[in-house]
């Protein structure tokens, strides 16, 4: 597997007119430094702003400094100018100082002008060839660094506005070349490492392709990784998806958080693939087009700066803006369709540009000792009297804004909810009941759910899915309800968000929605494909995308079988596409894993933080995802009781493992499939628990097994019963301490 290596680039460039003297410049773009302290990447707004930046998000405590040195042309006096942003500029939250070999510049910078804009920090005295250069956070309140620009010519200002000046300028100090390299030769070039792209990228790596996979983050999974923490929702297929889905989520706040786990099994599935090439923190930015097709993609390293040039004869769009159908020239829609565009009951009377926002989604942990956080007004303005301690989805703003263009000011939006109603319950009547609580975490990644939808030959509608209609080119089942939000209460709580629900039941989602109608080699998948945005509200969630991704990565196999274009798989070789998918004849177990893939994608067993102790009621959690018990043993209610998440109905339910602090009697619920038996030593009882699933009226039986066990670890076994593609598992472990006595529960490692 082929890795960009991190590189950090620090150049120094003369420039000289001539008859003149000639003027020292040196650019430090401040996401190359060499050590980045408490400042993260940010690439985010790249496209909009021009460059990824350094970003301290320190949750209201001042970030360690970022520190780099810096080659000069020579020693002497230079000016300075560092290309920053006050981001409230009536408060000026997050403010950081500029130090060179130890002596800080005079100007405070974060706290001048509106917008982007190189902040002028008068002269600075270089003593040597080379000069340590550090930035220093002053408030752990989101600043930002861009780059910072030495001249000897006082005169000297660089290029304000975003565009072709700033690139130009950029290009000619960073010493780039006018044509970057090429990162390989490749059959499908995939751009975005989301649920979508990852699913693309595998399948057809699996069929043969050689496959470049191009994510921006430093992880894949987008919405689903680390990072941002949604579960993905919606019926997971019969290929590829579940090896590389979250199935479940907890809060936020939870440290370490379970997609941790998932970005690890995510990745070693990528790695154990030969034929991929993956291309973490690269920045698609360009594309070159040539007689309606696509004949390369740009990408730059968000860290170094390092440009490589992606050919292919196919190209799949997976950045779930759209970004390379639209610098292609695709035709695409933003915005909710009119209501008779399509005969859609939910649509609005006429078409606006209204879209689904765009979440952080927050949290914060009981913590030994006391903390405080800082009275933020700036927050305040916003979250109103509203305290808070975590948010979920329901987090959620930019509806009325373009989720593109304003979609740096949308995430700010919700860092002044967040930081806002935190402090409120920090500092408000309530604030010894949240004494001991502390932020653990607020991302800076924003969760979008809707932005461009690239317009194929068939567009997907409400009618579509709720009449289940069938297409001959189904390539993916859609299952989610059509869940769109809106704003809650827009004049107090503008970050607040509520879902509308309409029931489906599994439909179809045709080929021809998931390649560009004008673009030849251009194929999508997640939620840039060809649906009205009533549609997106199904077939947004992301086990849903990654099915389609399956789809396209084994169309793109076709492609190159049958030297043919994605319409041409639809024309000509639609029998060979759904006998991949469906893995009939000689494709049978094509896009099954196998060796090194086969066990990454292995389910792993629960860590301790997978379990949660609770009280055995009605209406409790069965396990994560909205199981709820709607009925009990009246003679175990009220005991203590162990749940384990999910995790992947195709897979059987591992082991897990609790202690308990005295002799007790452990009732062990298990949902019965086919022939399983439960292992010696437990013994069947006549008591059941009954419970359904979100989304159905249907009523489930689990059956109790029981048995002793003295003080310490009570090991769980795992569960390998299957009925059909699905599995039970051990879910639920009821504890009743000998002779009525109170005993304590609390989850062990396995």
């Amino acid at each position: 597997m082929q890795h960009v290596v991190t590189i950090v680039l620090v150049l120094a460039a003369m420039s000289a007119a001539v008859g003149t003297a000639r003027a020292a410049e040196v650019l430090a773009e401040a996401e190359a430094f060499a050590e980045r302290g408490g400042w993260v990447v940010d690439q985010q707004f790249m496209d909009i702003m021009g460059s990824p930046y350094l970003l301290a998000h320190g949750l209201g405590r001042p970030v360690a400094p970022a520190r780099t040195q810096v080659e000069f042309p020579e020693p002497g006096t230079y000016r300075l100018w560092v290309r920053t942003k006050d981001w409230i500029p009536e408060h000026h939250p997050g403010r950081f100082k500029v130090v060179i070999d130890g002596v800080p510049a005079a100007a405070v910078f974060g706290m001048r002008g509106k917008g982007w804009i190189w902040q002028d920090g008068g002269t600075v005295e270089v003593r040597g060839r080379k000069a340590w250069v550090e930035l220093a956070d002053l408030t752990g309140f989101e600043g930002r660094c861009d780059a910072l620009y030495f001249t000897t010519d006082a005169k000297a200002e660089p290029p304000n506005e975003p565009g072709e000046a700033m690139d130009a300028w950029r290009r000619r100090l960073l010493r780039l070349p006018a044509v970057p390299p090429s990162a390989g030769e490749f059959d499908t070039v995939v751009v975005g490492g989301g649920i979508a792209g990852t699913s693309a990228a595998i399948a057809a790596a699996r069929l043969g392709c050689k496959v470049a996979l191009v994510q921006d983050r430093p992880v894949l999974g987008g919405n689903a990784s680390s990072e941002i923490r949604v579960h993905t929702g919606g019926q997971v297929g019969p290929n590829i998806v579940a090896e590389i889905a979250a199935p479940y989520n907890k809060r936020a706040g939870v440290t370490p958080h379970p997609t941790l786990r998932f970005d690890q099994r995510r990745h070693a599935v990528v790695e154990a693939e030969k034929n991929i090439t993956l291309f973490l923190n690269t920045h698609a930015f360009r594309v070159r087009t040539e007689g309606g097709r696509i004949t390369s993609v740009d990408g730059k390293h968000i860290v170094t700066g390092a440009e490589l040039r992606f050919e292919a004869p196919v190209f799949i769009d997976c950045t779930g803006d759209g970004s390379i159908g639209y610098w292609a020239g695709a035709e695409y829609r933003m915005g909710r369709e009119g209501r008779r565009a399509h005969d859609e009951s939910i649509a609005p009377d006429t078409r606006d540009k209204m879209t689904l926002g765009t979440s952080l989604m927050w949290g914060s942990v009981a913590a030994a000792e006391e903390s405080t956080f800082p009275k933020v007004p700036w927050g305040k303005e916003v979250a109103k009297d509203m305290e808070a301690v975590e948010g979920y989805w329901t987090w959620e703003y930019g509806h009325y804004l373009d989720t593109i263009h304003d979609a740096e000011e949308i995430r700010d939006y919700m860092f002044r909810a967040i930081y806002g109603a935190w402090a409120n319950a920090k500092n408000g009547k309530n604030r010894a009941k949240y004494a001991r609580r502390q932020l653990s975490h607020v991302p800076y990644v924003g969760g979008k759910r809707e932005s461009r939808r690239l317009i194929g030959d068939y567009v997907l509608t409400q009618g579509d899915l709720q009449a289940t209609r069938q297409f001959p080119d189904g390539v993916a089942t859609g299952s989610w309800s059509i869940d769109l939000h809106y704003p809650k209460d827009f004049k107090k709580y503008p970050f607040r968000t509520y879902a509308k629900f309409n029931r489906v039941k599994p439909y179809p989602i045709p080929f021809r929605c998931l390649y560009s109608k004008n673009v030849e080699n251009l194929m999508m998948a997640g939620r840039d494909v060809s649906v009205t945005h009533v549609a997106l509200g199904s077939t947004r969630v992301m086990n849903t995308c990654g099915q389609m991704g399956v789809a396209v990565g084994a169309a793109a196999y076709l492609c190159k079988k049958h030297g043919t274009t994605p319409r041409g798989v639809y024309k000509e070789h639609l029998d060979e596409l759904l006998d991949i998918l469906a893995g009939r004849g000689d494709y049978e177990g094509a896009l099954k894993p196998t060796g090194a893939a086969a066990a990454a994608a292995a389910m792993p067993a629960p860590d301790a933080e997978d379990l949660a102790v609770s009280t055995l009621t009605k209406g409790a959690n069965r396990c994560t995802g909205g199981y709820k018990i709607v009925e009990v043993p009246q003679s175990l209610a009220g005991l203590p009781c162990l749940t384990v998440t999910r995790g992947n109905m195709r897979a059987a339910g591992a082991g897990y493992a609790f202690q308990v602090d005295g002799s007790a009697t452990v009732y062990l619920a298990v949902h019965q499939r086919g022939s399983a038996a439960v292992r010696e030593g437990w013994q069947k009882t006549d008591m059941r628990i009954r419970w359904k699933t979100p989304n159905s009226k249907q009523i489930y039986t689990d059956r109790l097994f029981r048995q002793d066990f003295p003080p310490g670890k009570v090991q769980i076994p795992p569960h390998n019963g299957t009925d059909g593609a699905y599995y039970g598992l051990p879910h639920m472990a009821i504890v009743r301490g000998k002779d009525g006595a109170k005993v304590s529960v609390k989850p062990a490692a396995p």
